[in-house]
């Protein structure tokens, strides 16, 4: 009594859950990656048919449940957010730029960029919760006190102090004087995110509300960081660390394509266009020559 349990094998329940899934009357397909900093399983479910329902399985991280009641709060205060994101995402997964394995960004790494696209419109959609105080509708709020210190990093911002965590009603309409469809959300975050913020240069900070100079000292990574979103309760934590040097290029050139479209046609289709490598669309092309190819 009083002890500690039993060490848990991460890896090995990671592993044997994953052989289970496969196992199950669903067409569903799994990929532990249990040499990451954070062992998961991806998982990826295509009974529902044209639409795949993806997710992500990790155990015992603490900071991850705090952080998902974060990013509750901000979308319980704007529901454009929800579907912004929703939209974003369908768009880096089209364009096969949504994987940290593959050396581009997370779906947390363009969480935290919409978030902070969000922070910064005028008037704002979306307060920062880090603040010292926030004021609305009359009121003034301080920072409440820290809720929990995870590893040393404390876990403070309004809405922390909640039985729930991740209740801030006082907040509700805060973006209201931006009037600012989703469609045209969309259109100004895409122009963002290609010309009004250079995540090699800039960091993105929703813990600070704004775009800062990237100081990529202060990242406690090995490698030095390429691209620069800050974590919101761990400032030393690049959440874009795994971007590389040449993934960069190709995702700046995402950017760049997402924000012409948009603007030019608005054409939601063409936006989230499957991406199609040259060496898929050389083997395509030479498939295709072989079937018209005479007998």
């Amino acid at each position: 009594p009083g002890g500690k349990g039993p060490r848990v094998d991460k890896k090995k329940l990671l592993m044997e859950l994953s052989k289970e899934l496969r196992k199950a009357k669903r067409r569903i397909m799994t990929w532990a990656i249990v040499g990451a900093r954070v062992p998961l399983v991806k998982v990826t479910d295509n009974t529902t048919g044209q639409h795949q329902v993806c997710c992500d399985i990790s155990m015992e991280s603490e900071l991850s449940q705090h952080k998902s009641k974060l990013l509750r709060c901000y979308v319980s205060i704007d529901g454009r957010l929800r579907d912004l994101l929703a939209l974003v995402k369908a768009w880096a997964k089209a364009r096969n730029i949504n994987d940290a394995t593959s050396h581009t960004l997370n779906s947390f790494a363009y969480t935290l960029i919409v978030i902070q696209f969000l922070q910064t419109r005028s008037p704002p959609v979306l307060p920062c919760l880090h603040a010292p105080t926030l004021s609305h509708g009359g009121a003034e709020r301080a920072l409440p006190p820290a809720s929990a210190n995870v590893g040393g990093v404390e876990i403070k911002y309004h809405g922390c102090d909640s039985e729930s965590g991740s209740d801030v009603s006082f907040l509700s309409g805060y973006g209201s004087a931006n009037k600012s469809t989703v469609q045209e959300l969309l259109v100004c975050f895409f122009r963002f995110i290609a010309d009004e913020v250079n995540l090699c240069k800039e960091c993105v900070s929703v813990r600070d509300g704004r775009v800062k100079t990237a100081d990529k000292t202060v990242f406690k990574h090995k490698h030095s960081a390429v691209m620069c979103v800050e974590d919101p309760f761990d400032p030393t934590d690049n959440v874009a660390r795994s971007v590389t040097e040449s993934s960069a290029k190709r995702l700046l050139c995402e950017f760049q394509r997402a924000a012409q479209v948009s603007s030019e046609t608005g054409d939601i289709e063409a936006l989230c266009r499957q991406f199609v490598s040259s060496r898929e669309a050389q083997q395509q092309k030479r498939e295709a020559a072989k079937a018209n190819a005479p007998p």
